[in-house]
């Protein structure tokens, strides 16, 4: 069994009448429809913090998706939908990359 702490918070009337809103909706009780969606905002933020420290180059994109909750597979494509390229090559990197392309296929000749 999970265990469980009680957590008191004060939330403006108009967000009570959306939580509201949401729960006849979706047929849950106010506290279901708030603990579906704090769940669901602490899942993006640790996605968010886990993609940025990847595109800072401080963990890899396999400690990235540990770090999100996800699948290797499945932070490849959150990457992809974001729009990030899943090489964070440098130019400095690409440069020399190109450089050593170059002089192998020189030799080659």
């Amino acid at each position: 069994m999970t265990q469980t702490t009680q957590l008191s918070l004060r939330i403006a009337s108009g967000l009570e009448q959306e939580i509201e809103m949401i729960a006849k909706q979706e047929a849950l009780r106010k506290t279901d429809v708030v603990r579906k969606y704090l769940i669901e905002g602490v899942r993006r933020w640790k996605l968010d913090q886990a993609v940025a420290r990847y595109l800072r180059d401080q963990i890899s994109l396999e400690r990235a998706a540990l770090e999100a909750g996800l699948s290797l597979y499945d932070m490849m494509d959150e990457l992809r939908r974001r729009g990030i390229a899943l090489d964070q090559t440098t130019p400095n990197e690409a440069r020399e990359e190109i450089r050593a392309l170059l002089a192998e296929i020189a030799a080659s000749e």
